[in-house]
Formats: structure tokens, C-alpha cells, sequence
């Protein structure tokens, strides 16, 4: 890909990022008509893993950060793995580390290792709800 290309691609994620962030810390997806409801609590009554993660969001522009765990505790504690994903997908042509990091993070035994996590997560959420 062209570098100008590139450019004009990472400029426009950053555009669309820096609304987003507007959005979130100004209005409370709660209160708000604009944010969807979740499809799946609205049909089950139970809460799917990405549950609050709008409100937590939210939250955490305006420096609440524990009511973002109270919304979604694993949005929360997930965001340094997250970020460490992103670092290592844009580095991994930058050296041994990076790769090596890039090979651990997307190794089939760390995604397996989120997706537990995740099932654990969705069954406790809901799990303590009902007691």
C-alpha cells in the first residue's frame, strides 16, 4: 500500500476514533435513544459478556472507573491486553521482540485462553445475579 495511502487511512481512523470519543464521554449510552440496546438481553434477560460495555466506555472517558467495572468489568481489565495486541500487530515488521510478542498474542492458546475467560465472565456475570 502507497504510503500517502496509508496515511489518509490512519488519519481517518483517527478522525472517526476522536468522534467516537466525543460521543462516548458526552452522552451516557443509559439515558441515550442514539446507543442499541443489547439484542440478546433484550430477548433472554441475561446479560452477554459485552453487557455494559457501552456505559463502561462511557465511564471511563469521564475518569468513573469504578462504575466502568461495575458496567463491564472485563472491558476494563481487558484494555491493556488490547492495546498490547494493537502494538504488536502494527511492530511485528519491526523487530524480534515484536514478532515474538506477536507470535504469544495470536498463538492458538492465548485465543483459547480469551475465550475461556470470556465463557467464565458471561456465566459468573450472570451466575451472581441471580443470588
Amino acid at each position: 500500500m502507497p504510503k500517502t495511502r496509508k496515511i489518509i487511512i490512519f488519519s481517518l481512523i483517527g478522525v472517526v476514533c476522536i468522534v467516537l470519543m466525543i460521543i462516548y464521554s458526552r452522552l451516557n449510552p443509559e439515558n441515550s435513544q442514539l446507543f442499541p440496546k443489547c439484542p440478546f438481553k433484550q430477548l433472554t434477560t441475561i446479560e452477554c459478556p459485552g453487557c455494559g460495555s457501552q456505559r463502561a466506555i462511557h465511564y471511563l472517558f469521564n475518569l468513573k472507573i469504578g462504575s466502568a467495572i461495575r458496567a463491564n468489568a472485563l472491558l476494563v481489565f481487558s484494555i491493556p491486553y488490547i492495546l498490547l495486541l494493537l502494538v504488536a500487530e502494527l511492530f511485528k515488521s519491526k523487530g524480534k521482540f515484536f514478532i515474538r510478542l506477536h507470535r504469544i498474542l495470536y498463538s492458538p492458546k492465548a485465543i483459547w485462553t480469551v475465550f475461556a475467560i470470556i465463557i467464565i465472565w458471561w456465566i459468573l456475570r450472570n451466575f451472581f445475579v441471580f443470588l
